[in-house]
């Protein structure tokens, strides 16, 4: 009881909403590793933005390094871009109002490679704040990365790369259909309870990690758990979202280049965009990392990530994304495996239907422009042919409700603004 009220007078601390500028008090950092529990990390409130911008401190971790020159992010503030009219549930407000309004953290906004709006209403700008499922996407680049080295087929199957995986559910699926989603793996992130019974198959994958609280029915090993697994429903016929999938192209991207996970993101990513500071991966047991969701950095440097996607952080050096990777992501997804369950599923984008989804990116519009989103209110739009990159960090307010920030890139992209 005494952690509890001792929470809820740093939230109305006016330390607790943090400036550009303000950081925690000892008395303040003191009171969340107290609060601290692995069943209430991630409710929501002040003590979820903490642990979120503080991994390091509750989870063993890897380090992605950064080397070599730092990409350069010229600042042009916008005032039209500040003031643009967002429309969303609480109403209409100018992006930095609502920005500062509600749970985000921080936002940024890039475009032909400037930063042209940039606001820290509750983090500072060299925290490394955690992405949670966003990280996916530094999966599938790995495996792309691999693909166009010709080191990996992605229409061979699974148990082809990693032979521990045959005689499972895994062994026949494509790899195309683990970067999509489409694996038809009976293991389901959306089931009810599975995250909080340990009955679940999910449960039991995020306790394999270590990321959950183990039972007597948790494996030692995720790589072992991965193999007692079972198909549901034949791979390729419909997207059904669920980490064990991004956890299988980790698998893959270490095995085929014979790298740690977080070596390979560093050497063939994190330096090569530019990185302003390293960033950092959870891997709470015996140092596996959870490529679905352990990602920790600057937002600056999500952007950085971001404009690998974007003309005018793939022109004049040889680019990390190549344009046949790109293509897939815009022109090769599958429309007929998004939309194949759940049809009365909202999966509307301010009143737009997306087209599909594509390794790992969560949607993907009719004009090429892609999303990837993270549990709490993290997010990274690219908009290719508008040159524009939107990133943005956030988290639950203690109602364990977030913001809308999706739909006001969307927004942001559709107008007059960039053209």
């Amino acid at each position: 009881m005494k952690k509890v009220l001792l929470l809820l007078s740093l939230s109305m601390h006016p330390g607790i909403t943090m400036s550009e500028n303000a950081g925690y008090s000892i008395e303040q950092a003191a009171a969340f590793r107290n609060a601290w529990t692995m069943d209430n990390w991630d409710n929501g409130g002040p003590l979820m933005r903490y642990v979120f911008l503080n991994m390091p401190e509750f989870w063993n971790h890897s380090i992605i390094s950064r080397a070599g020159n730092i990409r350069r992010l010229p600042v042009n503030p916008r005032p039209d871009v500040a003031r643009f009219v967002t429309t969303t549930d609480a109403g209409r407000k100018p992006l930095d109002d609502y920005v500062r309004d509600s749970t985000v953290n921080g936002a940024i906004v890039l475009h032909q490679g400037q930063i042209v709006y940039e606001a820290y209403p509750r983090m500072r700008a060299e925290d490394k704040h955690l992405y949670m499922s966003v990280s996916k996407i530094h999966a599938a680049t790995a495996i792309a990365i691999l693909e166009d080295r010709e080191l990996i087929d992605v229409s061979k199957s699974v148990g082809m790369y990693l032979p521990s995986l045959r005689d499972s559910g895994w062994g026949e699926v494509a790899i195309q259909d683990v970067l999509d989603m489409a694996s038809g793996i009976g293991c389901l992130e959306g089931e009810e309870g599975a995250y909080s019974n340990p009955q679940r198959c999910y449960y039991q994958y995020e306790a394999s990690l270590g990321w959950l609280r183990a039972t007597e029915d948790t494996m030692d090993s995720p790589f072992e758990f991965m193999a007692t697994l079972a198909s549901h429903r034949p791979a390729g016929e419909a997207f059904e979202y669920t980490s064990p999938n991004t956890f299988i192209l980790g698998w893959l991207a270490e095995s085929i280049s014979g790298r740690p996970y977080a070596e390979f993101i560093s050497s063939e990513i994190w330096k090569k965009m530019g990185a302003e500071s390293d960033s950092v991966i959870v891997a709470p047991r015996r140092g596996v990392p959870i490529a679905s969701g352990g990602i920790s950095s600057t937002l600056r440097d999500l952007a950085r990530f971001g404009l690998l996607f974007a003309p005018s952080g793939r022109h004049g050096t040889q680019p990390v994304i190549s344009d046949a990777f790109l293509e897939k992501i815009q022109k090769g997804g599958r429309p007929e495996i998004f939309n194949a369950t759940n049809e009365d599923e909202d999966r509307e984008v301010d009143g737009e239907r997306p087209r599909h989804n594509s390794y790992q990116w969560d949607f993907v519009m009719s004009d090429g422009d892609f999303f990837k989103g993270g549990f709490g209110g993290q997010g990274l739009y690219i908009s290719p042919s508008r040159d524009l990159v939107i990133a943005f960090f956030g988290t639950f307010d203690a109602d364990e409700q977030g913001h809308e920030m999706t739909r006001v890139a969307r927004q942001l992209a559709k107008s007059e603004l960039f053209n």
